[in-house]
């Protein structure tokens, strides 16, 4: 049942309501005028039945209740009185004016008499339709004056519950939160505490126009109180100052924040205040210990300032050390490599001078390990001089980067047939000539490490908040980008993916692919300098992927 309009049954007036919306909302259904007289009077003569009574909790529903696919309009009638029992007449009257008249009885010891009435070409009253007609209910004119106060009066009875429960969520807020909340009248006097200030100040009970709020403070300390107030009096403005209150029960005051704030009707009428105490006793302590120990403020800027730069030296001397662990390595196997090949062909040619083929053949030897021991040392002077940025960071546009290398490597692409794509890339604050060798050792390696037409595709995004967030080494404060460096080479076992980026470290042979090792290890070199990250993806002749992540300022 969708219910249309409710009528409460207490008098004769309450009885006319009953046959004239009856009547109305019958008309509204489309019922023929004899069909709307019958349904009227059926309901009436039900409803007079308990206004005759003085039945006071009574309620007639009338409403549109679905039936198959036709729908029925619906009175309900629910009170206290026994009316199959008590009014047997009345009931049989109502039967035959009536289409269907049924009496129920409730678990509640109610008796309900329901009234149906068929509705023809009920395939009209959609939803829409039916809701016009609650609408039309309430704001119907009122037939008397006595339906007027009526209705006045259940309007007054739901904005009095509705004030009610407001006052009680307000009340229980105002009781759970950890400050004290007073309101005043217009004059300042106290008209309400909640229980943390009753607590503080001892109080059992708050008696309206007894006590000013300014007295829940000491005079003697706070004598700019009362100027203050008195000026947001005349001006109806709020005051906001800091003072301490002393407990009732005890102990030493405690600093508050205070905020007293006028409350206005519509009419801009001043009909009180409300005031909030918040304890602030530890941010004044603070503020004093800051405020008279300068000394130790400064020590702590100091401090800081100490802890960042012994931060950095610490990062500076882990790189150093790792560099002179590399280092020794070169001198101790990279370096000597060649060095022994020398000396031990020159022992060879020593023996074997009279032999000009044997010679030839040596000498031949000890030029090829002396170039690649040369080529050796650069790389290394190349890497040191790494280690000491010295150079300016600038905005750097990365397509001119790139397409620049791509100039330098035209020779080798057309030579081998390869085939390159790169996406836009972001301009971003760089060392011009490291980015240079950075994406030249990669898109190089790229070329070389391939036994076919090499394909390299060099791709490039922002990374999101969430994806910085997941990368311990990367501020939050900072926008990156990843610019990938991908290829379809020879690649190697991922369990390499740490290892390439060490100095001299080869995985393939020396003899198939030329090189000293120390291209990846510039590459990690640069990306440091710029405090991004690099990381591959590989996998042998599936190609090999590498991940540039770097600050775009």
């Amino acid at each position: 049942m969708t219910e249309v309009v409710c009528i409460n049954l207490e008098n004769e007036m309450d009885l006319v309501l009953c046959h004239r919306r009856s009547m109305k909302l019958a008309e509204l259904c489309g019922l023929s005028v004899i069909h709307q007289t019958s349904f009227a009077t059926a309901v009436s003569e039900i409803c007079r039945c308990v206004i005759s009574r003085d039945e006071r909790r009574s309620l007639l529903s009338l409403g549109i209740l679905p039936a198959g696919s036709r729908k029925q309009l619906i009175a309900k009638l629910t009170t206290t009185t026994d009316l199959e029992k008590d009014y047997q007449n009345a009931i049989k009257y109502a039967r035959r004016l009536a289409d269907n008249l049924r009496v129920s009885y409730t678990s509640k010891n109610e008796t309900q008499v329901t009234i149906t009435e068929k509705i023809n070409f009920s395939g009209l009253l959609n939803e829409s339709r039916i809701e016009a007609f609650i609408q039309y209910f309430k704001k119907e004119p009122p037939i008397s004056p006595y339906d007027e106060i009526r209705k006045k009066n259940i309007q007054l009875l739901e904005m009095s519950e509705r004030l009610r429960e407001s006052e009680d969520k307000y009340r229980n807020l105002t009781e759970t939160l950890p400050v004290m909340i007073f309101t005043t009248t217009a004059s300042g006097y106290l008209t309400y505490a909640n229980q943390s200030l009753m607590e503080y100040f001892n109080f059992l009970e708050i008696t309206p126009g007894k006590i000013l709020w300014t007295q829940l403070s000491d005079i003697t300390e706070h004598k700019s109180l009362y100027p203050l107030w008195e000026k947001a009096q005349l001006t109806e403005t709020a005051v906001r100052t800091e003072i301490r209150l002393k407990p009732k029960a005890g102990g030493k005051p405690i600093w508050h924040l205070i905020s007293v704030i006028p409350v206005k009707n519509e009419a801009g009428q001043l009909t009180g205040w409300t005031g909030i105490f918040v304890d602030i006793q530890a941010q004044k302590l603070v503020e004093e210990t800051l405020k008279n120990n300068t000394e130790l403020k400064i020590a702590q800027k100091q401090l800081l300032t100490s802890q960042e730069k012994l931060e950095k030296n610490l990062r500076e001397l882990s790189r150093s050390n790792h560099d002179l662990e590399q280092f020794a390595y070169i001198a101790s196997h990279d370096l000597q490599e060649p060095l022994r090949k020398i000396t031990n062909f020159t022992e060879l040619l020593k023996m074997n001078a009279n032999d000009p083929v044997a010679v030839a053949k040596y000498l031949d030897k000890i030029d090829a390990a002396s170039i690649r021991m040369s080529a050796l040392i650069t790389d290394v002077l190349d890497y040191s001089r790494l280690s000491k940025v010295a150079a300016k960071f600038e905005e750097t546009d990365l397509n001119k980067i790139v397409k620049s290398v791509l100039t330098d490597v035209e020779l080798i692409i057309d030579e081998k047939k390869a085939k390159v794509k790169v996406d836009r890339m972001p301009h971003i604050s760089a060392i011009p000539q490291q980015m240079h060798q950075l994406f030249y050792n990669l898109i190089n390696n790229a070329l070389k490490f391939n036994n076919g037409a090499p394909e390299i595709i060099i791709t490039c995004r922002k990374l999101s908040a969430a994806e910085v967030k997941k990368q311990p080494d990367l501020h939050l404060s900072v926008d990156y980008t990843q610019i990938d460096v991908a290829d379809n080479g020879i690649g190697f076992d991922q369990k390499y993916a740490t290892q390439v980026f060490t100095i001299f470290k080869r995985l393939n042979n020396k003899e198939a692919f030329t090189g000293t090792g120390i291209g990846l290890a510039l590459c990690k070199k640069i990306v440091d300098n710029h405090h991004g990250q690099i990381s591959v993806v590989s996998s042998p002749g599936q190609g090999t992927t590498f991940s540039l992540i770097l600050p775009v300022s």
